[in-house]
């Protein structure tokens, strides 16, 4: 485990093991680096794994009012200056391929090989034409709704939003998973997730992946109780040099749920990437 100070005083948090091709994983909403554990244990042996706490998680500095996700990509940006992180695969899960896309448009894009995501849509509010955002319809009164919940009573609303995570029609497979996540959320910094939240349902990111020209692995789960899978088909039809595969025993959380394969489907891709460099 190490610590970074970045720019304005800012404390990042990550884990950073193995050696080889570099792979990056961004944590989903209210969640942390741990949620890559497996990833961690089982891929560092053939590659170097680095997992941050993302602004507003675990021991990382707070995100507060007015910051974006501009402000994550800012700070992935600078802990990959600082680790000297080069060709490196982003793997960017739910609201982590949020700033996987805002990153690889800005400075540091040169050091981006590729991306993939995991059960991730552009923009999650639908409306205005776009129709591939969260599976309820949400719209803007439907996020204050939200954000009360998230006020009122916090571990209220995580016990209610957990288990949606996992695949539909699995909560009594899924209960040691469910658990696991329950630990991992309940003690988050309340004003950092309702501005994430906030910050994570207004984003719009619908045109910059249509002009993505990085190879991009397009990951979701059948059973998904939180977007459909045509919104995959719709960025794989999208996202110029991109594919898309589908996890059928797994809801939000592919890696965590199908972890064994996902593994291996990611390493494929890293190895692939790999090969096409050295050609």
């Amino acid at each position: 485990m190490g610590t970074l100070q970045l720019n304005g005083g800012v404390t990042l948090e990550f884990d950073d093991q193995g050696s080889g091709p570099t792979i990056v994983f961004l944590h989903g909403w209210s969640l942390g680096k741990e949620a890559f554990a497996r990833q961690r244990r089982d891929l560092s042996e053939r590659y170097r794994v680095v997992v941050p706490d993302m602004r507003g998680h675990g021991n990382s500095t707070k995100f507060v009012s007015g910051d974006g996700i501009g402000t994550l990509a800012g700070d992935l940006e600078q802990l990959l200056v600082e680790l000297d992180i080069t060709d490196v695969i982003l793997v960017g899960w739910s609201m982590g391929a949020l700033v996987a896309w805002q990153t690889v448009t800005g400075p540091q894009r040169g050091r981006i090989r590729g991306i993939v995501t995991i059960d991730m849509v552009p923009r999650v509010l639908n409306g205005d034409g776009w129709q591939h955002g969260l599976r309820a319809g949400t719209h803007l009164y439907d996020v204050d709704i939200d954000l009360s919940k998230m006020r009122d009573d916090w571990r209220a609303f995580t016990r209610a939003y957990v288990p949606m995570v996992f695949a539909s029609g699995k909560a009594i497979e899924r209960r040691e998973l469910i658990d696991q996540m329950l630990e991992l959320v309940r003690d988050n910094d309340l004003e950092s997730m309702t501005n994430l939240w906030h910050a994570l349902v207004h984003a719009d990111f619908v045109e910059t992946v249509q002009a993505l020209d990085v190879p991009t692995l397009i990951t979701y789960g059948a059973l998904s109780q939180i977007y459909t899978e045509d919104a995959a088909i719709w960025m794989d039809r999208h996202i110029p040099r991109s594919r898309r595969v589908c996890f059928a025993e797994s809801g939000h959380a592919p890696h965590l749920e199908e972890p064994q394969r996902f593994n291996q489907t990611l390493a494929g891709f890293a190895d692939e990437l790999e090969q096409q460099g050295n050609d």
